[in-house]
C-alpha cells in the first residue's frame, strides 16, 4: 500500500480474506453469504470460492486454466474483449500459495482485473474481480488487491 492510502481501513472475513478498502467504501455479503462486495465510487469488486472446474488439484498452471475457464463462461458472452493477459502479479508472494490475474481490455476506456488464489494442491479457488472504466483501476481495485491475504488458504499453513 502506498501512502496515498494510508487512511485505508482493514477488513476481514475470516476464513476467507482480509483486505484494505477506502474509507468511504461499504463492503457486506451477498448471493447467500458466498460473495464478498466491495463498494466505492459506484464500482464492485467481488470475491468468491469456487470448487476447481478444469484440475483436480491447484497450481500455477491450473489456475491459468481456471481463470481461462471463467472469462470464457462468465465474460466472453457479455462483453467483447480486445486483449487479454494472463500472468503470475509480482506482488503476491505466499508460501504455497498459487495466484494468477487476468487484465482484459473491453472497448477503448473499460478493463477487467481479475486474480485467483488457490492453496498448491488444494480443490478450490479465490477469485476477486473488478471491471470498470480504466481510469478507476490504478487506485480503488489495484489497491484493494495488492492488499489482500486469502485467508482461506494461509490457515492451512501456507
Amino acid at each position: 500500500m502506498t501512502n496515498e492510502h494510508a487512511d485505508w481501513l482493514t477488513v476481514e472475513y475470516p476464513n476467507f480474506a482480509s483486505f484494505c478498502i477506502p474509507p468511504d467504501a461499504t463492503h457486506e455479503l451477498i448471493d447467500d453469504d458466498s460473495t464478498i462486495c466491495v463498494t466505492h465510487k459506484a464500482t464492485d469488486v467481488l470475491a468468491s470460492l469456487y470448487p476447481l472446474r478444469q484440475s483436480l488439484s491447484a497450481c500455477n498452471d491450473s489456475l491459468e486454466l481456471e481463470l481461462r475457464d471463467f472469462t470464457d463462461r462468465c465474460i466472453r458472452p457479455r462483453a467483447e474483449i480486445d486483449t487479454v493477459s494472463y500472468e503470475p502479479p509480482v506482488d503476491v508472494d505466499f508460501t504455497g500459495i498459487a495466484c494468477i490475474q487476468s487484465v482484459l481490455t473491453i472497448g477503448d476506456n473499460r478493463i477487467w482485473l481479475a486474480r485467483a488464489y488457490a492453496r498448491i494442491g488444494g480443490d478450490q479457488m479465490m477469485l476477486i474481480h473488478w471491471n470498470g472504466p480504466r481510469e478507476l483501476a490504478p487506485d480503488f481495485p489495484m489497491g484493494l488487491f495488492v492488499s489482500l491475504v486469502p485467508l482461506f488458504a494461509t490457515q492451512y499453513g501456507g
